[in-house]
């Protein structure tokens, strides 16, 4: 939108372009807000969308395995999968553990009490480290969630400091007096909401399948244990 003959802004397009320095600076600050924001957003979407090409890839993986060797050698070809990886944690803590037995003449058949004990910290330590990985880039977007309200409301007085000096200027408090200042605040306000509102929502949203995702590996870990047992391997 254009201004009119008169100088006078017509669309949020020219309040942006006619905005105080003071204003212009919020603006910008919130617009490098917004674009990191949904860097972000767009970034975590296909993480999880590889995620669950994953999960199905690895359940159809886990279908045609009977043994704990089995379902290392069906994890081959899954790559950097965090479902593969508590099978194969579970594989090289086995592992790790025969050659130790093996070099100590140790011939027990199972595991003992603390070495059960340790197979579970080692799952869970898995766990954690694939939901650590996932959350990694969240907090950003709580962050940007949180300031750029406040950068908004910073714009707001900064605009409405403007428009009690319009008033001292034209010495009264006339709507053409009032009426920059008040549109710095709101637009700066609308700005502010415009970088924080997507970031809050998509923070809600990966938070709650990051834990969807935590629970179905912890849930994993107690199966691959199981399935341990089911074998007489512990």
């Amino acid at each position: 939108m254009q201004a009119d003959t008169m100088g006078v802004p017509r669309g949020i397009v020219d309040l942006i372009f006619d905005a105080k320095p003071e204003t212009t600076a919020v603006l910008l600050i919130c617009a490098v807000f917004s674009v990191a924001s949904w860097y972000i957003i767009a970034s975590k979407w296909w993480e999880f969308r590889r995620l669950d090409r994953s999960r199905n890839a690895f359940e159809q993986a886990m279908e045609r395995t009977r043994s704990l060797e089995e379902r290392e050698q069906a994890m081959v070809p899954l790559g950097a999968s965090p479902f593969a990886e508590i099978v194969r944690s579970a594989g090289m803590y086995m592992s790790d553990l025969r050659s130790a037995m093996q070099r100590d003449n140790v011939t027990r058949s199972g595991l003992s009490l603390t070495q059960l004990e340790a197979l579970t910290m080692t799952l869970d330590a898995e766990v954690r480290s694939e939901a650590d990985e996932l959350t990694r880039t969240l907090p950003w977007l709580a962050t940007i969630g949180a300031v750029a309200p406040l950068l908004g409301l910073l714009g707001t007085v900064l605009g409405i400091m403007q428009a009690f000096l319009g008033i001292i200027e034209g010495g009264s408090g006339n709507i053409a007096a009032v009426a920059p200042g008040i549109a710095d605040a709101l637009v700066a306000t609308a700005a502010g909401l415009f970088a924080a509102i997507p970031a809050v929502m998509a923070y809600n949203l990966f938070t709650a399948r990051v834990e969807r995702v935590e629970s179905e590996l912890e849930r994993l870990a107690q199966d691959t244990i199981g399935a341990l047992g089911r074998e007489g391997r512990l």
